[in-house]
């Protein structure tokens, strides 16, 4: 297992944690590398072309696009709640 240092991660994240959480973060993340680490040791056939991985073990059925008409540009504006100038009007994202 790979050691780390909650702290530091926390600081990174400008997050701040208290004792408890550092505790159930340092368990979580434990068993987060415990699992990436397995699958790491994992040897894989890679001369398979074509590998499927699905959790259910069901083959995957892929369909075909289809090309629909769309909306036209009065049809998407017809439901907004405000529109100005052919476009949509939004709160700011930014003050």
């Amino acid at each position: 297992m790979s050691d780390f240092d909650i702290k530091n991660i926390a600081k990174l994240a400008s997050i701040k944690l208290s004792a408890d959480e550092e505790e159930k973060l340092t368990s979580d993340l434990s068993i987060i590398i415990e699992h990436v680490q397995a699958l790491s040791s994992l040897e894989l056939d890679t001369n398979i072309e074509d590998v499927f991985i699905h959790p259910l073990e069901k083959e995957l059925k892929l369909v075909e696009d289809n090309e629909n008409d769309s909306l036209t540009h009065d049809e998407a504006l017809s439901n907004a709640p405000e529109s100005k100038n052919g476009r949509f009007v939004v709160p700011p994202s930014m003050e």
